[in-house]
This record gives C-alpha cells, sequence and structure tokens, in this order.
C-alpha cells in the first residue's frame, strides 16, 4: 500500500472519528486531505477506502444526515466500537502493540506513531520501562530491517558497522545472517561472523551504518538444527547482575526479572536482577530515579550517580 493512501485512510479514519454527526460524502472530499480528481474519481476511491477500513475491522456507520429527511447518507465511526480494550490487555500485549505501532516511525507517519504509542502506553498504566524497551527498540532505519530479511531469503553476506555494550567506536562486520527475531524489546540478528569465525548475536540498535547485501546469492546454508531462540537466550544471560534497593510497590518490571528479593525495612525492599548491559542499566536506574537505590556494581553505581549531577547541574 503506497504512503499516500496509507496517509488518505488515516485521515479518514480520524475525520470519521471525531464527527459527532453522520458526514456526508462531499463533505469528506471537501474536508479529508488524499481525495482529488473528478468525482467519479473521488466516489472509486472513497468506495475502496470504505473496503479497505471495514477489512482492517472498522465499523463505519451508514445513515441519514437528518433524520427528518431522506437526504445523503453520511458515515461515522463510533468511537467505542474503534478503540481497543487496553486497559484489559496484558504488558506483554502492549509491549507488542507498541513495538507494532513504532514500526511507523521511520514512516511519513512519524508523528501519528509517536502519539499512539504514547497513548497506549500511558493508557494502559504500565511501568514506565516497558515504553523505554518498546521504543528502544525502534532505534534503528526500518530498511534495515528489510535488508536483513532480503538477505536471509537469499542466502547473501552483509556487511555493515556494530558497536559492541561498553566500545567506544564501532567495527565493521561481515555476517551470514542465519536468524532475525524480536525479543524482549529488541531485535536481534544472529549470524555466522565470518571475520571471527562464530556466530554471534546483534542487537539491532547498535548497527550503526547502512547494511550491505552481496550481489552473490547461497552463499551459505542455515544449519538444520538451528534455532535462533537458543542463541537469544544465551545472549541475554550475559548481561550484568545488580544488586539495588527498590521502593515497596515501585518498579515492578525489575521485581518481575528479580533473582531474589528479600524485604529490607518498612519501606525498601532489596533485589538482584540481570541487565544486557551497563548502559540498559543505566537507562533502568535513571527512569526509576528515587524509586530504586543502585548498591552494585560499584561501577554502575558511579555512573548513576554522575548522571543525576549531570542533569542537576544542567537545571540550575
Amino acid at each position: 500500500m503506497s504512503s499516500a493512501k496509507t496517509e488518505r485512510l488515516v485521515n479518514l479514519t480520524m475525520a470519521l472519528l471525531a464527527t459527532s454527526r453522520y458526514m456526508q460524502k462531499s463533505e469528506v472530499f471537501r474536508k479529508v486531505a488524499g481525495y482529488s480528481g473528478t468525482q467519479e474519481t473521488r466516489e472509486r476511491m472513497f468506495e475502496r477506502d470504505k473496503d479497505d477500513l471495514r477489512a482492517l475491522g472498522i465499523a463505519i456507520e451508514v445513515a441519514s444526515a437528518d433524520p427528518l429527511f431522506e437526504d445523503e447518507p453520511g458515515y461515522r465511526i463510533k468511537p467505542e466500537t474503534y478503540q481497543m480494550p487496553i486497559k484489559s490487555f496484558t504488558p506483554a500485549e502492549i509491549g507488542i502493540l507498541s513495538t507494532a505501532l513504532g514500526l511507523w516511525l521511520d514512516s511519513s507517519l512519524e508523528d501519528i506513531a509517536m502519539g499512539a504509542v504514547r497513548r497506549v502506553n500511558s493508557t494502559a498504566l504500565l511501568d514506565p520501562a516497558l515504553e523505554i524497551n518498546s521504543l528502544r527498540t525502534l532505534n534503528f532505519s526500518a530498511e534495515g530491517l528489510l535488508d536483513v530479511t532480503k538477505a536471509l531469503a537469499n542466502r547473501s553476506e552483509i556487511a555493515f558497522s556494530y558497536r559492541k555494550a561498553g566500545a567506544a567506536k564501532s567495527e565493521d562486520r561481515r555476517v551470514n545472517p542465519l536468524g532475525l527475531s524480536a525479543w524482549k524489546g529488541q531485535w536481534y540478528l544472529v549470524g555466522e561472523d565470518l571475520d571471527r569465525s562464530d556466530i554471534r548475536t546483534f542487537n539491532f540498535s547498535r548497527i550503526s551504518s547502512k547494511i550491505d547485501i552481496s550481489k552473490k546469492r547461497d552463499m551459505y546454508e542455515i544449519p538444520s538444527d538451528f534455532n535462533i531462540k537458543d542463541y537469544l537466550i544465551m545472549h541475554n544471560a550475559e548481561g550484568i547482575e545488580i544488586r539495588a534497593k527498590v521502593k515497596k510497590a515501585q518498579a515492578e518490571a525489575l521485581r518481575a526479572k528479580a533473582l531474589e528479593m528479600k524485604n529490607f525495612d518498612e519501606e525498601w525492599d532489596e533485589i538482584s536482577y540481570r541487565s544486557e548491559s551497563s548502559a540498559a542499566a543505566l537507562q533502568e536506574a535513571l527512569w526509576y530515579c528515587d524509586s530504586l537505590i543502585i548498591e552494585q556494581p560499584e561501577g554502575l553505581r558511579s555512573l548513576v550517580v554522575a548522571s543525576l549531577e549531570k542533569v542537576a547541574k544542567s537545571h540550575g
């Protein structure tokens, strides 16, 4: 579907949602961007758009704009039939929805997508860390996903620059891609690192360049026993272990992944948990602010203190 068509569908949906009365077709053509050409052309576009929206499960009501007169029919979308029951969603379902919305961030619908992500996360009363993870997932061009998918299908080698966690510089990598998957709020590529003669796991958010695809096809085979999940589990288990105090009834996302948790006093619990890297752990700690006190490792504690001092200084 073209971006112009997508934008027109979004415009039509928003207009039919916003109207408090049934909107006539002639009014749609005047007020909704994207309908141009002859009357016949606009009529065909509108009929196709209605069919497309209904195919997406959006109920469009049709009735007379004035019930006292049999004039041109009008159209509207009732908000209660359009809205999803977000408050009944599980945190995992919200995370998936946020990630899907985020894939629009590279498109011409960026503003709409960002607003939708914010509304979804705030309406659902989620732990804020879930929003961090879902949005952090999208710290790359969606084009990169398509490039890797194409290379996988053609069994072609790819090349890109990659910055490891904690590294100051990026390094060039040549990889035979074996699998691509989302895992715990991140996109990962698992592939054979040709310069290191080993299978490695790459976090997409750390790819710092365009992905180049070799023109050659069928350059390698994917082992029959390859299971990407095995590598993702192993990769995430490598992170760092953190010991911290957390306020009672706070930071539920951290509590959910706690390796150990015990009561400290009336206000605090003491927990240990793992994070994929010092950078990810720092981001979490700064988000939870005074609800979390890092105790170990000392290096992470120092980073948190330094970051908070920098923020305080910059704000006077």
